[in-house]
């Protein structure tokens, strides 16, 4: 008793299995097909021809973003320990000039070596005059010659003091003119080494910071590019002055190839391509770091083409249409390879039903397969 139960649940479930799959069938069918009547057609101004193979201008798709190059980015940091002192107002975005204060230190450090280099040019007066000294006793030879070659020595060694203590401080900015003359400073000036906006900045009153800290960072504005990723598969498909054609949020601007990258990241089989701006007032259109998609245009093929009108656009693809012979409009699916304002150079992603092709009302046939 309890097998027949079994098998008469097991033959319902088959049952309703069958009955599903025949609705998703014809559910998969109703969307690939759907017949109009002639006041539909003739409201969607339906017209047919044939797909045309053209000479289309074939490109590669890709994406990147906005930069510039390293002249133009600069990491500020100071070789010196010390402590923050004072900052000025550096949010990100803000304008600064090369040459412009954005904060100010103090070290220890700093005044020490101040102190060493007062005390080595001293040094340096004394050795020079007692080298001159004994050029005079050996000269009249009542002096030592061995006195004379250790004081050339010692002034030697006090004028490489002195020079290397000098290249220091003025890396530091230290006045050194000011300094010969007793001037002495606690305070280091933070300079921007040039003109740009401030990306970030890691400054707090009273923060201890270390040569190997970067305490700003600036972005220059001047001879922004496309760095684009390619792929390894479209390189050689690719050559210095080709047009670059991009978008990001709204904005378009066109660039030209000035640099192929000659080797290939072999974790995403890409490598880098730049170009410079085709129009250098859309530069201000565009933010450092700023995502873009874009084609870069490569020659020309001969393509199967449809007029505009006969293709319905559907995000990146989109679909063409055909009536067959049944009098049923069939949808087929299709990747845009190239366009033009009249055609569109496809490639079919399923076979092609026999029938009369649409070449014009598409975008009218694709709110009615949408709706139903």
């Amino acid at each position: 008793m309890n097998k027949i139960v079994t098998y008469a649940a097991l033959g319902i479930s088959l049952a309703l299995a069958s009955c599903s799959k025949k609705q998703e069938t014809t559910s998969e069918k109703a969307v690939a097909e759907i017949r109009l009547t002639a006041e539909q057609k003739t409201n969607a101004g339906i017209e047919f021809g044939i797909l045309e193979e053209k000479d289309m201008s074939t490109e590669v798709k890709c994406t990147g973003v906005v930069d510039v190059p390293p002249v133009s980015l600069a990491s500020i940091s100071i070789p010196i320990a010390g402590y923050v002192k004072t900052t000025y107002e550096l949010l990100p975005g803000k304008k600064v000039s090369k040459g412009q204060a954005l904060a100010t230190l103090t070290s220890l450090d700093f005044i020490q070596m101040q102190q060493e280099y007062l005390q080595a040019l001293s040094s340096q007066t004394f050795m020079s005059s007692e080298k001159s000294r004994q050029q005079v006793l050996t000269n009249e030879e009542v002096g030592s010659k061995k006195k004379l070659q250790q004081s050339e020595a010692d002034l030697g060694n006090v004028n490489a003091q002195v020079k290397a203590l000098g290249l220091k401080l003025e890396v530091l900015g230290c006045d050194l003119k000011s300094l010969a003359k007793g001037n002495l400073s606690s305070v280091l000036t933070l300079r921007s080494p040039i003109d740009g906006y401030i990306q970030d900045q890691f400054l707090a009153i009273g923060k201890y910071v270390t040569p190997s800290d970067v305490l700003i960072k600036v972005v220059g504005m001047e001879d922004k590019h496309v760095e684009l990723k390619v792929f390894e598969k479209d390189l050689g498909k690719l050559d210095i002055g080709q047009i670059i054609e991009f978008e990001s949020e709204g904005q378009k601007a066109r660039a030209k190839i000035f640099l192929i990258a000659p080797q290939v990241d072999l974790t995403n089989r890409t490598t880098s391509v730049h170009g410079h701006f085709a129009n250098k007032a859309d530069e201000k259109n565009f933010t450092v770091g700023q995502f873009v998609s874009a084609r870069i245009e490569v020659g020309t093929q001969k393509i199967p083409s449809i007029p505009q009108a006969g293709l319905a656009r559907v995000g990146k693809g989109g679909f063409i249409y055909v009536e067959m012979a049944n009098g049923a409009m069939a949808q087929v699916p299709v990747e845009i390879l190239s366009s033009t304002p009249e055609f569109a150079g496809i490639k079919l992603l399923k076979e092609l039903p026999a029938g009369k092709l649409v070449i014009k009302g598409a975008s009218a046939l694709e709110a009615i397969f949408a709706k139903d």
